[in-house]
C-alpha cells in the first residue's frame, strides 16, 4: 500500500532535533526544537536531484488517460524521484544533522514539498497529533505551506489545531517569538505529551475529510503542479 512510500520519514523523524528524556520521577527535559522555517538562511541548491531532462515527461505520459488512483498515480512517481531519493542519497542522520538542519539546506520549494509529504505521510499513518508529535520541526511551516500552496480549507482547519497545540496566536511570526522567547510554555506542552495527552479534538475536523478519495486526490495533485509550476527549485536536468 503506498501509504508507506514515504514510511522512511517515519523511521528517520526518531533523529531529528527535539529529544524528550524522563528522569525517575517522570519529569520531561527538553531542547528546544529548531523550527524549519519558511525562509532559511542556510538554503542552497546543493541538494537538487540530477535527473534526466525528459523524465517529468515520461511520467506525465504514463499517467496521461488514467484515473487517478489514490495509491498509484503520478504524484507517487515525482516524490519517489524528488524526495525519497533526496532523503535517501544525502542521508543526514549519518552526518550528525538534525532533520531541521537538513531541510533548511533545501530550496523553500523544497522544503514546503517536503513538509507536506512528510504531512500526508504521517496523518495517514496515525493522524495530525502523530504528525505533531513525530515533526516538531515542521507543524508552523506546514502551516505556511498549505497556504502557499492553496490549500486553503486544510489550512484554516489545521490553523485551529495548531491554536490547540501551541495556544492562541495572530501570526506567523508571533507564534515563532513564543517559543523563542517563553521556554517554559514548550516545557508545558512537551510535559502534556510525556504524560499521554493524545487528544486534539480539532484535529478530528480535518481527519474527517482527510482519508477521503476526492480529498486525498486534490492533495496530491496540488503538490504535484506545485512541482511542476517550481521545476526548477526541484530538480537539475543533465
Amino acid at each position: 500500500m503506498k501509504t508507506g512510500i514515504i514510511i522512511i520519514l517515519v523511521v528517520l523523524i526518531l533523529v531529528i532535533g527535539f529529544f524528550v528524556l524522563k528522569n525517575k520521577s517522570n519529569k520531561v527535559e527538553n531542547e528546544m526544537v529548531v523550527f524549519v522555517r519558511l525562509e532559511s538562511q542556510t538554503e542552497s541548491t546543493k541538494h537538487l536531484p540530477l535527473l534526466p531532462e525528459n523524465w517529468i515527461s515520461e511520467i506525465e505520459q504514463k499517467w496521461n488517460g488514467k484515473e487517478w488512483g489514490i495509491y498509484d498515480n503520478e504524484h507517487y512517481d515525482i516524490c519517489e524521484k524528488i524526495c525519497n531519493e533526496v532523503y535517501s542519497t544525502n542521508k543526514y542522520w549519518e552526518k550528525n544533522q538534525t532533520h531541521a538542519d537538513f531541510l533548511n539546506e533545501l530550496t523553500k520549494e523544497q522544503r514546503i514539498y517536503f513538509t507536506l509529504i512528510n504531512f500526508e505521510s504521517q496523518v495517514n499513518n496515525g493522524g495530525v497529533y502523530q504528525f505533531l508529535f513525530n515533526n516538531p520541526d515542521l507543524p508552523i511551516i506546514a502551516l505556511e505551506g498549505m497556504k502557499e500552496i492553496g490549500m486553503s480549507k486544510l489550512a484554516k482547519d489545521y490553523e485551529i489545531v495548531l491554536k490547540e497545540y501551541f495556544g492562541n496566536f495572530s501570526t506567523i511570526q508571533d507564534l515563532y517569538l513564543k517559543f523563542q522567547n517563553d521556554k517554559s510554555d514548550w516545557n508545558k506542552r512537551a510535559q502534556a505529551f510525556a504524560d499521554g495527552y493524545k487528544e486534539l479534538p480539532s484535529a478530528e475536523k480535518i481527519e474527517d475529510y482527510f482519508y477521503e478519495e476526492s480529498f486525498v486526490k486534490s492533495y496530491q495533485q496540488d503538490l504535484t503542479k506545485y512541482v511542476k509550476a517550481n521545476r526548477i527549485k526541484f530538480y537539475r536536468t543533465e
